[in-house]
């Protein structure tokens, strides 16, 4: 089993968790859109297992849900504008872009544009005005976009195929981390043991 501790997001700072190969397929099938039922039905595990799995999973900030509209049917279009900065704050930019309308996600990055936007709008008078908005702030030096057409389903395994090799490291450390608990808690009985005996012989 994979044990964090410490690592979940500041609301939920503190909450514990221990996954194991049930919790990383449950992970998977929640990232593409299954709910409680049909990954219930997928994995042949009783509802009530899985909604408490899943409220554990939430809870430690491994897994964020969110929920969008369909824009598409709305008759409103999405896009991703990648941003390139000549010099200047990327984290800095990359707030300033967050607080722009239409904006729905801003992420950082690194290999290529600087700052990534997910972004939606109803025309492309808007779209250039977002793009115009984003020249102005300083430090840009150019600015892409590309529109989302549509998007296909993906494969749950596809999903978690990118756990397994982290699964199986973890695995080893948790095998490690075991170990050097047992050694620990031996030390701890022998003192304890040391310390009885001493109590016994009256040498306080």
């Amino acid at each position: 089993m994979y044990s964090l501790r410490g690592q979940s997001s500041k609301v939920n700072e503190g909450h514990e968790i221990s996954l194991d190969s049930i919790d990383f397929r449950i992970i998977s099938l929640l990232i593409t859109g299954s709910d409680n039922k049909q990954i219930s039905k997928d994995l042949n595990i009783p509802l009530s297992t899985i909604q408490r799995r899943t409220r554990n999973i939430m809870l430690s900030g491994i897994v964020t849900m969110r929920i969008e509209p369909n824009f598409k049917r709305l008759g409103i279009k999405k896009g991703l504008l990648h941003v390139y900065l000549a010099n200047g704050d990327i984290k800095e930019s990359a707030f300033k872009v967050a607080k722009m309308d239409g904006i729905l996600t801003v992420s950082v990055h690194v290999g290529n544009s600087d700052v990534i936007g997910e972004f939606v709008y109803e025309d492309s008078e808007q779209l250039v005005d977002t793009i115009s908005n984003i020249k102005h702030m300083g430090h840009v030096d150019r600015v892409l976009w590309s529109e989302e057409v549509y998007s296909v389903p993906v494969d749950p395994e596809n999903v978690l195929s990118s756990f397994k090799k982290m699964f199986a490291q973890n695995n080893n450390k948790y095998s490690s981390n075991k170990i050097n608990d047992n050694i620990k808690s031996n030390n701890k009985e022998n003192g304890n043991n040391v310390r009885q005996k001493s109590r016994n012989r009256k040498y306080y």
